[in-house]
């Protein structure tokens, strides 16, 4: 449901709001002091705090807007709670930057309603934000690789024109191979890229993750920055082929996202140098075929209380994080028919996995049949 934390002095009154919201499905967490607030809601990341008006050491009021003040904190909600019948203690706590305000001894279903209104407005305006952001991004980016695709229009017509002419030229022909070879790349590479901002359907094909993993992780390595490159790539692909029917260019994203985010954690744990591994395999489970990409890192892992919340929306534990890019990736695996799970290795360091249906003995579809899915 998500995480509460309630500020009040009052050991009976949190206990009650402790039950209350704990039925509900809420995971609460409990400060007595109002100088305890900030600190601990950048440990626990709530969803909401429930905010008494009277404390003992700091006015409410003042917690409120210390709050909103809060760079990492300024858009969770608060909930004030208040005594029945004083309307000024309302009306200051909402001046006051509170989100909605609560009696005390109002009914439970009250309590629980108003706690989920707000986490709901709170995810449904972020969401909003974040698609305008994601439209300015797509923008430029198709921008950019529309620059770049004429100049290379030009440089692979005359590489192809050359070889034709050089046929027969072993020695200068091998250099006009290359060129081919690696204008054709950077096409493909241009295509998933615009792959990954596309919006509307996605252009499902059969797609061998094994190609697509090792592409994906030497493109990430060769991006490192030079005091990076102490962070080793590595891939283990499956003797036998992970095949899936997805969209390339989304899952090339999902799997940089995770990439970056191995590379961040190996990095958090201020060390030089780390490894991350991208292995593929393919599984049953339940009775159904699965294609695997894990991305395993050997950073300080995921605290476990953070584990079930990764993907959510705007949730991060880094100062500089945005919160939605594995909520991104986690959507993307639910449009392909697959998923996303993440969990602690037995040593160090985390493992995400992405899990999609196999597609092994099937045939690629048919242009018509592709189009009709774009």
């Amino acid at each position: 449901m998500g995480a509460v934390l309630i500020v009040d002095d009052n050991a009976a009154d949190r206990a009650l709001f402790r039950v209350i919201l704990g039925r509900a499905g809420y995971t609460v967490h409990e400060v007595a002091r109002g100088r305890d607030v900030l600190d601990k809601a950048r440990v626990v990341h709530p969803h909401i705090i429930i905010l008494d008006v009277n404390l003992p050491d700091q006015n409410g009021l003042e917690v409120c807007r210390a709050i909103r003040a809060d760079r990492d904190l300024a858009s969770v909600p608060v909930l004030m709670l208040t005594v029945r019948h004083d309307d000024s203690d309302v009306l200051k706590g909402l001046e006051a930057g509170a989100d909605d305000y609560v009696a005390k001894d109002s009914d439970p279903t009250i309590v629980i309603a108003r706690v989920g209104r707000l986490i709901q407005f709170r995810q449904m305006s972020g969401l909003t934000m974040l698609n305008q952001q994601l439209v300015q991004v797509g923008r430029l980016v198709a921008g950019v690789v529309h620059e770049i695709r004429g100049p290379l229009s030009v440089i692979r017509g005359s590489s192809e024109l050359l070889r034709i002419n050089l046929a027969g030229d072993a020695e200068n022909e091998q250099w006009i191979q290359s060129i081919v070879r690696n204008s054709q790349i950077l096409q493909m590479r241009l295509d998933h890229l615009m792959a990954t901002v596309r919006t509307g359907s996605t252009n499902v094909n059969l797609v061998d993750l094994n190609e697509l993993a090792g592409e994906t992780a030497g493109l990430f390595a060769r991006g490192l920055s030079p005091s990076e490159r102490g962070v080793e790539v590595e891939t283990r692909l499956s003797e036998v082929d992970p095949l899936a029917r997805c969209d390339a260019g989304r899952m090339m994203q999902v799997l940089l996202n995770l990439l970056n985010n191995a590379r961040q954690a190996v990095l958090s744990a201020r060390r030089r140098s780390g490894r991350v591994l991208v292995r593929t395999e393919t599984v049953e489970r339940e009775g159904e075929n699965w294609a695997l990409i894990e991305v395993i890192d050997d950073g300080p892992g995921i605290p476990e209380s953070f584990l079930e919340r990764v993907f959510e929306p705007f949730f991060t534990t880094r100062v500089d994080g945005t919160g939605y890019g594995l909520y991104l990736a986690s959507e993307i695996l639910k449009e392909q028919g697959g998923r996303l799970e993440a969990r602690n290795n037995a040593d160090s360091g985390a493992t995400f996995t992405i899990w999609l249906r196999s597609a092994a003995g099937l045939e690629p579809l048919e242009p018509a049949a592709a189009s009709a899915v774009e």
